[in-house]
């Protein structure tokens, strides 16, 4: 199942033909300006994914940051990621000093993810994605509308939600029978 547009942002998830039952054991990636964000070859536990989602969906609408939105990419990525891992606080001269920064972080913490740095800064009228792989020292970025991220992200969520609750419901009834 996809959701959004490749070009811009989408989420693309599979489940696995043997998907372990509640499990639900399968893919997941990002496309982010057509790139393949993830690992969709490496499958993992999209239940797993479903928790980890609900903390990112729980930040919608809260990144807006217009003053970040003017900066170059690269100094924007290096302040959010110096204060995630807690090695500098210069981002607050950008934001409230009560501003929570991990909010800009919507990397879904699994497996699959786990070479990539994607954080996402919103502004009155645009929204940014600034992602990179680890390894690499390029960052770049995606303009998407305000909004548009989380849409398709609790598209995605939903959906899953629907493949958990099948599962939780079909072993019930398989228990009720037994």
């Amino acid at each position: 199942m996809e959701f959004g547009d490749r070009s811009r942002f989408a989420i693309t998830l599979e489940l696995d033909s043997d998907h372990g039952g509640f499990w639900l054991f399968g893919c997941i990636c990002y496309w982010i300006a057509g790139e393949m964000v993830g690992r969709y070859d490496v499958g993992t536990s999209l239940r797993d994914v479903l928790f980890q989602m609900k903390y990112i969906l729980g930040d919608r609408g809260q990144r807006i940051c217009p003053l970040l939105l003017h900066l170059k990419k690269e100094r924007v990525f290096a302040l959010i990621l110096a204060v995630l891992d807690e090695a500098s606080d210069e981002i607050y001269q950008y934001t409230a000093t009560d501003f929570l920064p991990a909010r800009f972080d919507v990397r879904i913490p699994v497996d699959v993810f786990d070479s990539w740095k994607i954080f996402l800064v919103e502004g009155r009228g645009e929204a940014k994605i600034l992602y990179k792989r680890i390894e690499s020292s390029e960052v770049l970025e995606t303009i998407l509308a305000v909004g548009e991220f989380d849409i398709i992200f609790n598209e995605a969520c939903i959906y899953l939600e629907r493949l958990l609750n099948a599962e939780i419901a079909g072993g019930e009834e398989q228990q009720s029978r037994a």
